[in-house]
Order: C-alpha cells, then sequence, then structure tokens
C-alpha cells in the first residue's frame, strides 16, 4: 500500500498510526513542502502543483492524502482510516461495535471543525479564544463524550479500535498547544487512560522517534 500526502503530519497522521500500531510495511511517500506563511496557507509545493497539472491527482480529486491499494486510489483521509481499522480488525466484533467506534469518529470530527471557528477568530480576540476553548469548551465537550468510552481501559470492546487510535491522535497531535488539551482531560479518566495507553505502546513510542520532523 501506498499513502500519499506532503511532508507533514496533518491529515494522514492517524493513517500512519494504525500502519506503525500494526506493524505493516506501506510506503510512506511524501510531496515537498515549503511552508511561507501557514495562516494565510501559503506554501511552495512545486511536485505537488506538477502532478496535478499533469493529472496524475484526478482519482483523488487533485487533493490529499490518498491511498494507492492494488492498483485502485482511495481518496478522503476519514474513509482511508476506516478502511486501515477493518482491514487490521480494529472497528469491534460486531456492527453496533462498529457504528460506536465511527460516532466516536464523528464526534471528534465535531470538535475539530469547533476549534477552526476559535483559530478563524480575529487575532485581537484569538488569545481569549483559545484560552476559553482548552479550559472550557473542550473540557465541557471531552466530559460529554466520556459517556461514550468503555470503563475498561478502550473506547469500545475489549480490544484497540480506531476510536482509541483517533482520540490518542485528537488529543496528542492536532493541536499546537499540547500541552494544554492534554491537561483538558484530566477530568475525564476513561479518555485520559485511553490516550495514555496508546501513546505508551512501544510501536507508537518509535514511529514518534523516527518519524520526519515536520512544521505540522
Amino acid at each position: 500500500m501506498k499513502l500519499c500526502y506532503f511532508n507533514g503530519r496533518g491529515l494522514a497522521e492517524t493513517s500512519r498510526l494504525l500502519f506503525a500500531i500494526q506493524g505493516e510495511d506501506y510506503e510512506d511517500f511524501r510531496y515537498p513542502l515549503e511552508v511561507i506563511d501557514f495562516s494565510k496557507h501559503e506554501m511552495v509545493k512545486e511536485e505537488f502543483d506538477k502532478d496535478k497539472a499533469d493529472g496524475k491527482l484526478v482519482h483523488s480529486l487533485n487533493k490529499l492524502p490518498y491511498l494507492e491499494v492494488d492498483g485502485v486510489i482511495i481518496p478522503q483521509s476519514k474513509t482511508i482510516e476506516r478502511f486501515l481499522a477493518r482491514r487490521f480488525n480494529m472497528m469491534g466484533e460486531t456492527d453496533v461495535q462498529g457504528a460506536q467506534i465511527d460516532s466516536i469518529c464523528e464526534c471528534v470530527r465535531d470538535f475539530k471543525d469547533l476549534y477552526q471557528k476559535v483559530r478563524s477568530l480575529p487575532e485581537d480576540e484569538k488569545e481569549k479564544g483559545m484560552v476559553e476553548w482548552f479550559t472550557v469548551t473542550l473540557v465541557e465537550k471531552l466530559s460529554l463524550l466520556e459517556n461514550l468510552l468503555g470503563e475498561n481501559g478502550f473506547a469500545v470492546g475489549n480490544t484497540l479500535s480506531l476510536a482509541d487510535v483517533v482520540l490518542y491522535s485528537f488529543i496528542t497531535q492536532f493541536f499546537d498547544n499540547k500541552e494544554a488539551s492534554y491537561n483538558a482531560t484530566l477530568a475525564t479518566p476513561r479518555l485520559k487512560t485511553i490516550v495514555d495507553s496508546v501513546g505508551g505502546k512501544e510501536k507508537v513510542v518509535e514511529w514518534l522517534e523516527k518519524r520526519p520532523k515536520t512544521v505540522f
């Protein structure tokens, strides 16, 4: 399999974590990317732009990431995550568990969308907005999410699932202020246990140590 994205964590990192946890070999293809001004989305990505102009990315709608499997292109980051989770037996033991896992992942997607609104605040309001997000809003959202999580160290059922990896990735990889996002889990012991458990896995630790150092 070939996972294609820019040289950054972003939308591909949860899939890379899934590969790492399973010890699955794959091609981690990364288009070079030079960030000029991240806040304005000003970036230099000549190789990507050339492949896009040459029509090489039409099967992913000229977007990244995509996963290539047996010559088939699979676009959309969440679809890729679910595909890998099913292949790696990380979508629960029943259809109901699969739906529970999927719903937790969709809750995280909603939280990310809310955070983007905070990031888009005018500069004179952003600092206050960020403080409120990490100390109030995120704590409240995670406290609600806690009600969906299992009591035995896993989000759903008795084994590691996509939901556990998504929660770990959200808390430890998504935000720039990682200390504040982790502190937001202190009132949610089930979630904190999941985050600590996934982060303590040997293969996750190895991946974090060896992965390329990137600006995002």
